[in-house]
């Protein structure tokens, strides 16, 4: 095993880049031996993935990521060091830090920080490890909000200052709202949606944040239950637009004012094989939104107006395997695209048009367990002027990924 090894070129190459660029990770970390302070922020414990993933599996993950997915880098160790953290349920850039949430089934859910994007410290809220899951997450005046996965009611959470303090909790007051799952911010309030899949999705706002000050704002499930446990939000002209699942169909809600719903669609958009609206985004004057099918493939469509809508594409772009279309995130005036499929891997598509599209990752950035990316639109990001994208990998733990930005040199000649 040794002899053939050293005899490969190609992973001796492997090796010698890992080990340099191992070394002047490491030799970062030992700049900082005391530890960062973020801003104030309290809780920050160092961990020995921060600064050493080059080190972890035998180098294999070094060979991969220096040649099997170019463009990309990954940013955290596997799981952050652990595989129950198998899934990067969201990112968010706050304070010009980037902040990951976790699910974790085992130690409760975990909320990691970078200042670089390439160098992490879990932060220590201090919630119950029943809380396994952070859905979501979403800065709002001064506090970065997280609402997490709870049974018998979900709570939220924000930072205060040096501290975090709960800000809500029992599902407000419905333990079927067993998950906060998505945040939005409209009209200067913060609203976040509920997992409920007794009564219905349920939608809550506040102008604060603060204890107390949550009121719900439509009917439970607007007015029918067999609500999925996922939910898509976004704001486009003016309007607040929802998306869900209801009895394995896709269905479209929006409001001008957070408080009086109108129904955009309730079926699948003509196909009831779309069943679930999965990632939304404004690009270029329209509002796209993606649609999960397990059938012929995801699909894309468009509106100008929020109410008449045209495919994009459909068919998961020539590949049934593209069944869902969870990631869409508008950076550098370009749309992209995140695929999640189970065959081979998730995928990376980008479009300067919206109309044609062209794939930068494919296979799972070289590993197929990295089967979601982007999961329903709330583990991307962009931070210190690229994209972050995060996964779910039940084998390693949850992934994050980082677009290499090309710097074109200007070319010098000799006379």
């Amino acid at each position: 095993m040794t002899h053939s090894f050293l005899h490969n070129p190609l992973r001796l190459w492997a090796l010698f880049l890992a080990l340099c660029l191992a070394a002047l990770l490491l030799a970062g970390g030992a700049a900082r031996a005391e530890g960062p302070v973020y801003d104030g922020l309290s809780g920050y414990e160092p961990r020995k993935s921060d600064g050493a993933w080059l080190l972890a599996d035998n180098f294999s993950r070094a060979e991969r990521l220096l040649a099997g997915t170019p463009g990309w880098i990954q940013s955290n160790v596997s799981g952050f060091g652990d595989p129950s953290n198998y899934v990067i349920g969201a990112l968010a850039n706050y304070n010009n830090q980037l902040f990951a949430g976790t699910w974790n089934n085992e130690d409760g859910a975990q909320l990691w920080i970078s200042s670089n994007g390439y160098t992490w410290g879990q932060l220590l809220p201090g919630w119950s490890t029943a809380n396994n899951a952070i859905n979501d997450l979403e800065p709002f005046g001064t506090h970065l909000f997280v609402g997490t996965y709870r049974g018998g009611g979900g709570e939220i959470w924000r930072n205060d200052g040096p501290v975090w303090k709960r800000v809500a909790l029992g599902g407000l007051g419905d333990s079927n709202n067993v998950g906060f799952n998505a945040f939005a911010v409209f009209n200067e309030n913060l609203y976040v949606a509920t997992t409920n899949l007794i009564t219905g999705v349920e939608i809550w706002r506040s102008a604060s944040g603060d204890m107390g000050s949550w009121a719900q704002v439509n009917v439970d499930g607007f007015g029918g239950a067999n609500t999925g446990q996922d939910i898509t939000m976004d704001e486009f002209q003016g309007y607040l637009y929802v998306g869900l699942s209801r009895s394995g169909v896709a269905e479209l809600w929006r409001s001008d004012n957070g408080t009086n719903w109108l129904l955009v669609f309730v079926d699948g958009l003509g196909n009831p094989d779309n069943t679930i609206v999965s990632a939304m985004a404004e690009f270029n004057g329209h509002f796209y939104i993606g649609l999960r099918n397990l059938n012929t493939g995801g699909e894309v469509w468009r509106s100008q107006d929020g109410v008449q809508w045209s495919p994009v594409f459909t068919s998961g772009l020539g590949n049934p395997a593209n069944q869902r279309p969870y990631g869409l995130i508008v950076f550098e005036d370009t749309l992209y695209l995140v695929f999640s499929n189970f065959d081979t891997g998730a995928e990376v598509w980008r479009s300067r048009d919206g109309s044609s599209w062209q794939p930068i990752n494919e296979a799972g950035w070289g590993d197929p367990e990295n089967i979601f990316g982007d999961y329903y639109d709330k583990s991307g990001e962009v931070f210190k002027d690229t994209l972050f994208i995060g996964t779910i990998n039940y084998a390693d733990g949850g992934e994050i990924w980082r677009l290499l930005i090309q710097h074109y040199l200007p070319r010098v000649s000799r006379d």
